[in-house]
């Protein structure tokens, strides 16, 4: 209960401050100015995207694609979560989210760094380097439906603008609906 919300929140404060470092390295006048860095940051992150959009596109529909995350349709025999059982005596069982994890799986095999550096010794200036990845995605969902507008020009899309309801037809997410 109180550590979901705590990583919860801890992982909204990283994206947030992620984000305004993009937007920080691409500000010219900034001390760390680099369109370089900039440019990683968004080729990473739409290679992730594409390949998760071509996943999924092999499961399922993809409905919308963002900069940060992918609406989309699985079907109904599509696993949503895993049970993985302990042989252990007393251990419990461990539920996993089966998308999350094929989703992930792929970020680890594309996007691990094998020369992440820790300083261990600040005196000495020793690192040890390991493998880190931490990009992750996260499934949200599932959903009873999602509403997104067409177009008036054929051929064009219409980008951040959807509603999502949950199972009990509440609202779960509004985005780029003008609301009077």
């Amino acid at each position: 209960g109180d550590l979901v919300v705590l990583y919860d929140s801890l992982q909204l404060a990283h994206k947030c401050i992620l984000n305004s470092f993009y937007g920080y390295v691409m500000r010219k006048g900034a001390r760390w100015y680099s369109m370089e860095m900039a440019g990683v940051v968004t080729h990473t992150g739409a290679n992730i995207i594409q390949r998760a959009n071509k996943l999924i596109s092999a499961i399922g529909m993809p409905l919308e694609l963002d900069t940060d995350g992918i609406w989309c349709c699985l079907p109904a025999t599509f696993p949503e979560n895993f049970t993985i059982k302990s042989t252990q005596p007393g251990k419990a069982k461990y539920v996993v989210n089966y998308p999350c994890v094929v989703l992930n799986k792929m970020v680890v095999d594309y996007n691990t760094n094998e020369q992440f550096q820790t300083l261990v010794d600040p005196v000495n200036l020793k690192y040890e380097t390991k493998s880190e990845c931490s990009i992750e995605f996260e499934v949200d969902g599932p959903y009873k439906a999602m509403i997104l507008p067409a177009s008036k020009e054929a051929g064009k899309l219409i980008k951040k603008r959807y509603a999502v309801f949950n199972d009990d037809g509440s609202l779960a997410e509004l985005k780029g609906f003008e609301i009077k």
